[in-house]
């Protein structure tokens, strides 16, 4: 087996537990300070206590589905871009976008898991199934404030704040820069710090020969992260894009390494 697929043998582990409604199997994944963010943005869960109250609030109740798109190695890390599919009753299925990114520790366990998903479009799409979403949201609610606690459920919904609408164009700009070959358009990014793969970069300029003639889609803003899925029409990489007030300062593309 290679390492690349000892990696995602590893990263299975999650939906497969997630799939049978397996808590031990599942919390047995994460090392013994694991960490969960999901969403990003919101308060991380740490811990075995932790993350057991994340499981039987977000996991427990509902049927989780996972449609992997594509998987990318890099490093330690492996970022899945792909759909979830969650089913909380038969009229409630929601279809969440989702770049997905482990941090795996070693041959058996992963040190972070972090959900890079919109929790306002969720909501919004949530709100669309009408009178048939409240008795799920009021279960929801209520395993909120009995699992997390008052300052969890606050906790929680701080994942409403993200980059937004503008982190999302700054960072289409930067990479129509970038993938366009388009020196000009790119000098206003001079500052940004790069990573390609594992490799830091000395400036922005040297992605261009890297990314050139690539499409980026499917752009998620959560938290400080706008994160991008990328394509050649064979290989596939994702872009994280990291914003401090307001600005993009760092940009990290996993790809193949």
């Amino acid at each position: 087996m290679s390492d690349r697929q000892k990696m995602l043998s590893i990263v299975e582990e999650s939906p497969a537990a997630v799939a049978v409604h397996d808590k031990a199997q599942w919390l047995g994944l994460f090392t013994a300070d694991g960490i969960v963010n999901d969403p990003v943005g919101s308060e991380i869960h740490q811990g075995p206590e932790q993350l057991s109250a994340f499981y039987d609030t977000f996991i427990a109740p509902n049927n989780v589905i996972f449609h992997p798109e594509h998987d990318i190695v890099c490093g330690n890390t492996v970022m899945r871009d792909l759909e979830l599919e969650i089913r909380m009753t038969d009229r409630v299925i929601l279809t969440v976008p989702m770049h997905l990114r482990y941090e795996v520790a070693d041959d058996e366990h992963v040190s972070g898991l972090f959900a890079h998903w919109e929790l306002p479009t969720m909501v919004a799409q949530f709100g669309s199934k009408g009178v048939w979403a409240l008795p799920s949201s009021l279960k929801l609610s209520t395993r909120l404030l009995k699992n997390q606690g008052l300052a969890g459920t606050m906790g929680f919904s701080r994942a409403f704040k993200s980059a937004g609408t503008k982190g999302k164009a700054q960072a289409a700009a930067f990479l129509d820069a970038v993938t366009g070959s388009d020196n000009a358009a790119l000098a206003q990014f001079s500052a940004v710090n790069v990573t390609y793969g594992t490799q830091q970069l000395d400036s922005a300029d040297s992605l261009l020969s890297k990314l050139a003639g690539w499409t980026a889609s499917k752009f998620i803003a959560a938290g400080k992260y706008v994160t991008v899925s990328l394509t050649d029409g064979t290989d596939h990489a994702v872009a994280m894009c990291t914003f401090e007030g307001g600005t993009l300062t760092d940009v990290t593309v996993f790809v193949e390494a």
